[in-house]
């Protein structure tokens, strides 16, 4: 006899929950054997509480440096679940401490990211900044931004507003609103497996889509559109404004006023951002800033989150996700394409020794 659909889902619910809970004693375990020292950490912005932790090197009451790190997009905890882990020990074992929280209305903060300009993330991670130095003793040391996805268009406004953010590194930063929604629903479409005349259809239907946005159309002209297009599933109401609040983002000019140097990465089979028009576009505006040195390097057989792939599709959804997940809260830095991690060993040690 077969399940019924009720009995399916609680059994995948239950196997998501061992699953979870597996994870969740595989990290605790981690976190008590890799040596770093968490501590709880807020601070307030736009009348929210933010709250995360600040991870620093065994046995450092005050370190010299400490980077913060920038979230992506969504709805993403201080340890994007599990996925910064690799890159705060490669920081701690650099002597500097690593501060992150959880994004607006995520976890334990307060707020709502969805609410959010792009402009209005600066101001946060600026307000992080500020709380770092002002209360957890950090005072004049060297403060650094590492930032993911949609932080690229984030971490160039506050260190372009700021005159004490040393360095930024950016991992599969987009360039443009438009230009990376486009590119990211081609590729999810493609790997669909969808036809060339299935996928121009498509993007037809999403220039109509962007061009509501674009005129600043009500919520309620959205669904009325949407509603006559089968099989479509709208966006919520909340994010139906975060995409009319940002829709004009673009990294190009942000990029020319850097003057800090920049590490960006980009993997060769990213399914989010083109990471060859994207490396292309950071040489070039990087090119005609005034940073002391910067370095873009794309890395063969890596994916969005510079984690080694054969494939490139999006993994955000369904069971990708769950195995994605898996992979990180297993496979430690084994995950990252070959040389990631020790690129940015490198860069650190230049970033260094210029400093000295």
């Amino acid at each position: 006899m077969t399940a019924t659909l009720p009995s399916r889902r609680i059994a995948r619910w239950l196997i998501c929950l061992a699953i979870g809970l597996l994870a969740l004693s595989a990290i605790m375990v981690l976190a008590e054997a890799d040596g770093l020292e968490r501590r709880d950490i807020s601070f307030t912005h736009a009348g929210n509480t933010l709250r995360g932790h600040l991870i620093l090197p065994a046995g450092t009451n005050k370190p010299s440096a400490c980077i913060v790190f920038v979230h992506g997009s969504g709805d993403m905890p201080r340890d994007a679940y599990g996925y910064y882990e690799s890159f705060r020990r490669l920081f701690a074992r650099k002597g500097w401490c690593s501060l992150s929280w959880d994004k607006p209305g995520v976890g334990a903060s307060d707020g709502d990211w969805r609410l959010q300009s792009m402009e209005d993330r600066a101001a946060e991670v600026s307000s992080a900044i500020d709380s770092l130095r002002a209360h957890m003793g950090l005072d004049d040391g060297l403060v650094g931004l590492i930032g993911f996805s949609q932080a690229g268009w984030v971490m160039p406004k506050v260190a372009n507003k700021r005159n004490d953010v040393a360095f930024m590194i950016s991992v599969s930063g987009a360039i443009n609103w438009m230009e990376q929604s486009r590119y990211s629903g081609r590729k999810r479409m493609e790997a669909a497996g969808m036809s060339e005349h299935q996928i121009t259809a498509e993007e037809h239907a999403d220039d109509a889509i962007n061009a509501l946005i674009r005129s600043d159309a009500s919520y309620e002209a959205y669904l009325d559109h949407i509603s006559r297009v089968p099989d479509a599933r709208p966006m919520s109401k909340a994010f139906w404004g975060f995409a009319k609040r940002n829709w004009r983002t673009d990294v190009r000019a942000d990029l020319r006023n850097i003057d800090v140097p920049v590490l960006a990465l980009f993997g060769s089979h990213d399914a989010y951002v083109d990471p060859v028009a994207s490396a292309r576009t950071y040489r070039a505006e990087l090119s005609r800033s005034a940073a002391p040195f910067f370095e873009v390097r794309v890395f063969d057989q890596a994916d969005h989150g510079m984690m080694e792939t054969d494939d490139i599709k999006p993994a955000h959804q369904g069971l990708d996700a769950w195995f994605m997940l898996l992979r990180i809260w297993f496979g430690g830095d084994d995950i990252f394409a070959d040389g990631v991690l020790e690129s940015l060993s490198e860069w650190i040690d230049r970033l260094e020794q210029e400093a000295a």
